[in-house]
């Protein structure tokens, strides 16, 4: 009788071994959530409206070194923040570890800055500009995108 369980179960961990795990994932397939690029370019909020970024309102950016100004509005019915920094440099120095941290935010927390319940999923740094956008990184990518053309 324990030979027989003994069998079993080498046959139960031979098929569980030996069994494909279908839900692992290759890194190479995560979606991207930001990008960094152009650092000679310079921009303002007026480069974004007159390609179609739809200005809400400006939010208070005396918290955050090195920023301009920091714009919400909209992009392709999107929620998108605009954030100008004096350079590039800063722009990555100070808005890549805010970016990151909005992005991986939680649903229930609330951004300082906009204390509505935003939830932002990606970003661009591009020149002294650093784009909030709503739901994927193309969404940024196509806006400044527009505004380089």
């Amino acid at each position: 009788m324990t030979k027989k369980y003994i069998l079993i179960s080498i046959f139960i961990l031979f098929i569980f071994s030996c069994g494909t795990n279908e839900k692992s994932i290759d890194i190479s397939e995560e979606i991207p959530t930001s990008l960094i690029q152009k650092p000679k370019n310079e921009y303002n909020v007026q480069d974004f409206i007159s390609v179609g970024w739809k200005k809400n309102k400006e939010l208070d950016n005396s918290n955050f070194q090195s920023t301009i100004g920091i714009w919400y509005g909209f992009f392709n019915r999107r929620d998108a923040e605009v954030w100008i920094y004096d350079t590039h440099q800063n722009a990555i120095n100070f808005g890549k570890k805010y970016a990151e941290e909005v992005i991986n935010k939680r649903p229930s927390q609330i951004d300082p800055t906009n204390p509505t319940q935003i939830r932002y999923h990606a970003y661009i740094i591009s020149g002294n500009a650093m784009i909030l956008c709503e739901d994927n990184l193309e969404d940024c990518i196509e806006l400044i995108n527009l505004v380089d053309e």
